[in-house]
């Protein structure tokens, strides 16, 4: 609402920061192709499948399941205090913790690197600034601190902890980032290191490493 009168204006154009802020929701599965090119500007084609997390759209992953060398999971911690739309009785945090925990326990994923981003930590920070309180909504926080630290500290262990409980092979590459998708640059930095993880990965199953 501060951009109001900017983004009604006859000659406007977004910006960067309006294009990252645009919210698009994913319907199904797409399909994302481009080329990236390391230092000695080789090209390595790479493809990326966007699939929609609703429950009803939940079924359609399966057939990537089987040629995919990383998954990027995508936790909205800031979510802890909202609902499923399709199912308002479940929580949207707790829903994606049973969700990962049946990602990293799938067969066909055993070997397959796992990247988990815990998204969306500036909402997470302004709410908690705010005054929102995290047991309210999810008991077993206790009494914790309600500050941003402890907060991210407490869903970082509890995620991580998911993994080591239910992964379905315990030496695969796991990563964990707290991020902000809006921040590019911090963004930037973890896409490189998911490029890295997918690369050696792929090393490690041509036996090179």
């Amino acid at each position: 609402m501060d951009e109001i009168s900017r983004i009604t204006a006859l000659r406007y154009f977004p910006t960067d920061q309006d294009v990252l802020k645009a919210r698009l929701k994913t319907m199904g599965v797409v399909e994302h192709s481009f080329i990236i090119y390391d230092a000695q500007r080789r090209g390595v084609n790479w493809k990326i499948y966007d699939v929609g997390g609703a429950r009803n759209q939940r079924h359609a992953w399966a057939p990537y399941f089987e040629d995919v060398n990383a998954v990027i999971f995508l936790a909205p911690i800031s979510a802890f205090d909202q609902v499923l739309a399709e199912d308002p009785t479940v929580n949207r945090l707790d829903d994606s913790m049973q969700l990962w925990k049946n990602l990293v326990s799938n067969k066909l994923l055993a070997n397959v690197s796992i990247v988990l981003f815990l998204n969306k930590i500036d909402l997470l920070q302004a709410k908690l600034k705010s005054g929102v309180r995290l047991n309210q909504y999810m008991p077993q926080y206790g009494s914790r601190s309600n500050d941003y630290a402890s907060v991210s500290e407490y869903f970082y262990n509890k995620f991580g902890a998911i993994h080591q409980e239910y992964t379905a092979r315990a030496d695969r590459e796991f990563k964990i980032h707290l991020t902000s998708v809006t921040d590019t640059q911090r963004t930037a930095k973890i896409i490189q290191s998911v490029r890295d993880i997918i690369i050696k990965a792929n090393l490690r199953s041509l036996h090179l490493m």
